[in-house]
């Protein structure tokens, strides 16, 4: 009897513990168009740090493992001690498995996003669910969240539709009232998602509904969505900062010009000093994706004596798609470390 009950108990309290985060751990972005699929996590307001580190973040189909081996704590706010932002995580979907930026490793590829990395099977861009889950079976009611997408070309695939009623049934996805349960799922287009554009949560109350989540443009890994497209209609890109300061290492270290790219574009940067002498021009960066763009320029590429002081950039940037051409501008402020 004792060998019959020690496993169920073990269970429910996996499953108590699991479904206590309903509502304090959930799904923001979903990428499935690109060479790597990937899922960002995020910490709600109000949530007491939690370790992630052994949830599913799965599909279901196939093989599924945990997140990592050791401790994954987000936040519910970004603390100013860590290089990326607490309450974000990124799971990749790849066999190519890389090394888990866990609470002790720290930001070992130093892009500022936790990074994360799961041999699961990948995201289908077709008919497709992703969960956060206790282990990777849907029919115990160890979803803590749960969302569903489709390309709708009017027959749902049958596994992704079980899982999708399997989570209905345990209230963490509407009952679809249509025939074809691709009409209650959140719409890709016809030709599923592309590299740069992300399915991500709007911020609305969470429905457990198709209406969580908006296809964008715009792929935002470990920063807050973007939800308004309409802001940048028309535009190529903007500085997020019209002044950048950088602390110069004898050649050693490294200039990062952060960017937004609203649109993909070719651009290429070149940097100036006081008296209008060129002291940097880069490569011609040919087809960048929509989202965030951090442009890093090695110290020793810059030419001639760098003294303190300002430097006009121009960075020159070009719509592949219709041919406008636009220079921006920021100023970079070298400061000589002490």
């Amino acid at each position: 009897m004792k060998k019959i009950i020690r496993p169920c108990l073990s269970l429910i309290l996996i499953i108590s513990a699991s479904t206590s985060l309903r509502g304090g751990v959930f799904l923001n972005e979903i990428s499935a168009g690109g060479s790597t699929d990937w899922v960002e996590l995020k910490l709600a307001p109000g949530t007491e740090p939690t370790d992630i580190s052994q949830l599913f973040v799965t599909m279901y189909y196939g093989t599924n493992s945990e997140i990592a081996d050791s401790p994954v704590t987000l936040y519910d706010y970004d603390r100013p001690e860590t290089p990326w932002d607490d309450r974000f995580a990124l799971i990749y979907f790849t066999e190519e498995q890389d090394y888990d930026e866990t609470d002790m490793a720290g930001d070992l590829n130093g892009n500022r996003v936790r990074d994360l990395y799961c041999a699961n099977y990948g995201l289908w861009n077709t008919d497709c669910c992703v969960s956060i889950d206790s282990d990777d079976d849907p029919g115990n009611n160890g979803i803590i969240d749960f969302m569903a997408f489709s390309n709708r070309d009017g027959s749902i695939n049958s596994a992704i539709g079980s899982y999708i009623e399997s989570a209905s049934e345990y209230g963490m996805w509407n009952t679809c009232p249509s025939v074809n349960l691709q009409d209650c799922c959140c719409f890709t287009g016809a030709d599923g998602m592309n590299s740069w554009s992300t399915l991500s949560r709007t911020g609305s109350p969470d429905s457990n509904s198709m209406d969580d989540f908006i296809l964008t443009p715009y792929a935002t890994p470990g920063r807050e969505n973007i939800i308004n497209t309409s802001a940048g209609r028309g535009k190529i890109l903007k500085t997020l900062k019209s002044r950048v300061a950088h602390k110069y290492r004898a050649g050693a270290g490294v200039v990062e010009l952060p960017l937004f790219l609203y649109t993909k574009t070719s651009l290429r940067v070149r940097i100036f000093n006081s008296a209008g002498m060129n002291v940097y021009t880069g490569p011609l960066i040919a087809d960048a994706t929509p989202g965030y763009l951090t442009l890093k320029i090695n110290e020793s590429r810059l030419k001639g004596r760098i003294l303190t002081g300002l430097y006009p950039v121009s960075i020159e940037a070009v719509n592949p798609g219709n041919g406008r051409a636009e220079n921006f501008g920021m100023i970079l402020i070298i400061l000589k470390e002490k």
